[in-house]
């Protein structure tokens, strides 16, 4: 395989879809995940599917990733891995220290569910003494560890997943 083409298709220099720059060898943009040349190997840039525009010309199904890149998905995944370990304090400390919005709506999420997750431990608590309360109170702290868990995951891959049965309290 030639460095700059494909079966004498030309691999484009920049994506189609954001501009970035791709490697001679890209079949994939490293910044928005957007197929460089799909199934058009071996056809002519003549004949390729992608616009001038940069959009598709033909009817197949585009697989577009949601992923934010704007927002420092790190933080946000850590900030839902605090909360296992330090309750709401992790998440209100992310939440008061950061300039990010994605950031923030992240530690917004987890504090929202951890105030929640209290709630929802002390009813149980309280149903404990009518032997009710006995399985929630076992089966919570599971949930809680992979609610933040998946939460983490959503962040890292650049969304803000909002928890279950949660109220937007703060």
């Amino acid at each position: 395989m030639c460095p700059s083409t494909r079966c004498g298709t030309m691999v484009p220099d920049s994506c189609p879809n954001c501009g970035a720059s791709l490697s001679p060898t890209a079949n994939y943009c490293s910044e928005c995940g957007d197929a460089v040349d799909d199934d058009s190997w071996g056809v002519s840039s003549e004949e390729s599917s992608w616009d001038s525009d940069g959009s598709r010309s033909d009817s197949r199904t585009e697989y577009r990733s949601s992923r934010r890149t704007d927002g420092d998905t790190t933080m946000a995944a850590l900030t839902h891995v605090l909360a296992i370990f330090t309750w709401a304090i992790g998440p209100l400390i992310v939440l008061i220290a950061t300039d990010d919005p994605f950031v923030e709506e992240n530690a917004r999420n987890a504090l929202n569910w951890q105030i929640a997750f209290t709630f929802y431990m002390l009813v149980s608590a309280v149903f404990v003494l009518a032997i009710i309360g006995i399985v929630p109170v076992l089966l919570l702290p599971v949930v809680d560890l992979a609610f933040c868990a998946i939460a983490a995951v959503k962040a890292a891959d650049g969304e803000a997943w909002s928890y279950p049965a949660t109220p937007d309290i703060i």
